[in-house]
């Protein structure tokens, strides 16, 4: 090889000094010293390697949440701003956040709380910042007042101190406090004949020394106003005017209340007759405010079909026809008409809300029935009806009276019945869905005592149930139901009652696993008799893997007694199994599959289909 001459290697090396410091610049670069606090670090390509804490006596768990969701400054956030490149960064951003935390301090009335940050050099080069938190001592509202700019003091609806709107003495003057009770204030005069009630301004003065808080609302009131008479608008729509009146829970001549004007709404919107609902107030006169109520009506008939099948019950499909307005005062007649392979029926229910007082509903039903299943084979023609009204929120309780003729055959030949029943019904639903609830809770009580003749004898019984269910939202995926039922019948002997009015246990919508109506007494083809007591017990986890997709899981008990009482020398019989529910915009399709655990040799199928709309209770 060919040595370099003396002024080759010259010109190399003049080459090489240049590099060399850009590549050291470099090295200096990645390496920082904080002279300050003796801090060496290796700058990381994606920000540096930190934590965050919050530490401080005595602070409570909400505020505690309060004041990690106002930091900025958090470890690992993909959406949120990048971490900092430099300890300076760090530091810098660390006191912004000093900032937003001692103003949360303030919003719950902390006025002398205060905040100090440390950022300390942590194990293997990462970095910790630390939010020391003094509390203080809180601040209490001392007074609230309001002030009117066009009335000297306040009375006739115009609350003039804080504990007119419900402030309790030594609360805490926190911000969201103060807003509530402004909310609060104009919520009153506009519920108390003020519509135009305004808020100017708001003082809110905090004396440190003492810790105590003033706060003073200046508001303009108006002009007290009492409502006018109400005026319907209703293009193209078919309800009586009278009738929307009578509902409307607003008053000529009462004090204005924008919450009645609410209520109206919403009392309206239950009807089902509207597709729009709008309440403004017209133009003022002599002091009154006339209501213009705009509505816009919806189709009133509806067509309904639907359809079930079970491995025991077979095939079936039900169609109805309703009309919700038929008189014009939201009337509604439902028509329906059954096809199963056990049950053939036609229908027709009648409602008339607002039955002589407005928490009162005349019901009117009628059908004709033929059921032929493995229990009996039953003719029923049936008519009834009844008062139903309104308890409270929850409450609704109803009592009624029915004639009905039948004729059974079963294991104990034909019998012949014509009978009364005075029907008496209280239920308690405060649950948040009628298809798929979620929370709360459903409860019933019946009564009806029968009097007429079985076979042109004499004959009277009673029959009593009570169900029940509760609904656990356990997550926003899962659901605990929970159902429970229990039935007697006060007669003589078995016979004297007919086919259908029997207790019977088993089937989709009871103990699933079994046949229709087999979980109870059966003779000896096999075929169930019916009971005059009755006890059932469910639980069941409903998880929804989707918007539309969900699974169950689930277990019943139940059976059926020829005695008045249940005999526990009988147990129940229980069945299991899984199930599927696709939601729906009417309600979950469900599909479920049990096998009975306590099978009967030459009685029980090993396992059960059941497929219909709705959840099985």
């Amino acid at each position: 090889m060919k040595s370099q001459s003396p002024r080759t290697a010259a010109f190399l090396t003049a080459l090489a000094l240049p590099l060399m410091v850009l590549a050291a610049s470099a090295r200096a670069a990645e390496a920082e010293t904080d002279a300050a606090s003796g801090f060496s670090w290796e700058r990381p390509a994606n920000g540096l390697n930190f934590s965050a804490r919050i530490t401080g006596r005595r602070i409570p768990d909400y505020l505690r949440d309060l004041l990690e969701n106002a930091r900025e400054l958090r470890p690992g956030m993909e959406d949120g701003p990048p971490p900092p490149a430099t300890l300076a960064q760090l530091r810098r951003r660390a006191q912004e956040d000093e900032k937003r935390l001692e103003e949360v301090l303030k919003s719950e009335a902390y006025y002398g709380g205060r905040v100090t940050t440390s950022v300390r050099q942590a194990q293997g080069g990462n970095f910790e910042v630390v939010y020391f938190v003094s509390l203080g001592t809180r601040t209490m509202i001392e007074r609230f007042e309001i002030t009117y700019s066009d009335y000297a003091s306040g009375g006739d609806g115009r609350p003039s101190i804080g504990a007119e709107l419900g402030l309790l003495p030594n609360r805490a003057a926190t911000a969201d406090r103060v807003i509530e009770l402004t909310q609060k204030a104009l919520a009153h005069l506009h519920n108390n004949g003020y519509p135009e009630a305004k808020l100017d301004r708001r003082r809110v003065i905090i004396d440190i020394s003492s810790h105590q808080g003033r706060v003073t609302l200046y508001m303009t009131a108006g002009q007290r106003f009492v409502f006018g008479e109400t005026r319907i608008g209703n293009p193209d729509g078919r309800t009586d005017p009278e009738y929307v009146r009578e509902i409307s829970t607003m008053r000529e001549g009462e004090i204005y209340d924008r919450s009645e004007v609410d209520r109206t709404v919403e009392v309206l919107r239950s009807t089902g007759l509207f597709s729009g609902i709008s309440i403004t107030s017209a133009e003022a006169e002599n002091g009154s405010l006339p209501q213009q109520i705009e509505l816009s009506e919806r189709a009133p008939r509806t067509v309904r079909l639907g359809a079930k099948w079970s491995t025991s019950e077979g095939a079936g499909v039900r169609g109805s026809w309703e009309h919700r307005n038929l008189l014009g005062r939201a009337e509604r007649l439902t028509l329906g008409l059954s096809i199963a392979q056990i049950e053939q029926s036609a229908t027709a229910d009648f409602r008339k809300p607002n039955f002589l007082r407005p928490d009162q509903s005349l019901l009117a039903s009628a059908e004709i029935v033929h059921e032929e299943n493995d229990a009996y084979t039953e003719n029923r023609i049936k008519a009834g009806a009844s008062l139903e009204r309104s308890l409270g929120r929850w409450w609704t309780g109803s009592l009624g009276a029915t004639f009905q003729i039948t004729e059974t055959e079963d294991i104990n030949g034909r019998i012949a019945y014509q009978l009364i029943g005075i029907p008496a019904l209280l239920r308690y639903d405060n649950t948040d869905d009628v298809l798929d609830p979620r929370e709360g809770l459903r409860a019933t009580l019946s009564a009806i005592p029968y009097f007429g003749a079985s076979d042109q004898r004499a004959t009277t019984f009673t029959r009593l149930e009570a169900t029940g269910s509760t609904y656990l939202g356990l997550t926003d995926e899962l659901v605990l139901a929970l159902r429970g039922r229990y039935g007697l019948i006060a007669a003589d002997d078995t016979t004297d009652v007919p086919g259908s009015t029997r207790f019977y246990a088993g089937g989709g919508g009871s103990v699933r696993g079994y046949g229709f109506q087999k979980a109870g007494p059966l003779d000896a083809k096999g075929d169930p008799v019916g009971g005059r007591s009755v006890l059932e017990a469910s639980v069941e986890a409903r998880y929804r893997f989707t918007e539309t997709i969900g699974g169950v899981a689930f277990i019943d008990g139940g059976q059926t007694y020829s005695t008045l009482e249940p005999s526990f020398s009988d147990p129940l019989l229980w069945g299991a199994g899984l199930g599927i529910r696709y939601y729906t915009p009417i309600g979950p399709v469900r599909l479920d599959i049990a096998t009975p655990l306590n099978r009967r040799n030459n009685v029980d199928d090993a396992f059960q289909i059941y497929v219909s709309l709705g959840q099985a209770f």
